[in-house]
């Protein structure tokens, strides 16, 4: 038996895709900048058409709202939501002081799609770090310009990740 029909067997008999692993099309289906003590959206982008969503700051004040709720629940414990998954498409969430970065994926590979994810962060977190520390509720042109930063961006080459089977 050949590689190919090996890993052909392996996706049939356990569900596993590993076409969906090392795929070049982008896994995000959408990105949110929120300011994680006013719930405000800085900026979002869509890579995908395929999903449709509601208004990019409802979306935003909702998944804001399921954290802020995970976290009354917690009170007291150092726990924060990182993640809620759904059969194809995965939420996580990532923080870097009052940044809070919330990514709709399409669910390829956890540690990959949190890689990228952690390299956005930190990308934004340094370049604006001084605003997003003295947020006033006024979203800086800088800041609204990243928009075009993101589209322009391969997400699949922030990461690169080897895959030993």
């Amino acid at each position: 038996m050949n590689f190919l029909d090996c890993i052909d067997n392996v996706d049939k008999k356990f569900g596993f895709s590993f076409d969906r692993i090392n795929s070049n099309e982008c896994r995000f289906h959408a990105i949110y900048f929120l300011d994680n003590e006013t719930g405000s959206l800085l900026i979002s982008n869509r890579y995908s058409n395929n999903i449709s969503f509601l208004k990019d700051d409802l979306i935003c004040s909702f998944l804001n709202a399921i954290d802020l709720f995970i976290n009354e629940l917690k009170e007291g414990a150092n726990e924060e939501l990182r993640e809620i998954n759904f059969s194809d498409t995965r939420i996580l969430y990532e923080r870097e002081g009052r940044l809070l970065v919330i990514a709709i994926t399409k669910k390829t590979n956890l540690q990959v799609e949190r890689g990228i994810l952690r390299e956005i962060v930190n990308d934004f977190y340094i370049r604006f770090k001084n605003f997003i520390n003295n947020f006033d509720g006024a979203v800086d042109p800088d800041v609204l310009s990243y928009k075009k930063r993101l589209k322009n961006m391969n997400l699949n080459s922030l990461f690169k990740f080897n895959i030993h089977i």
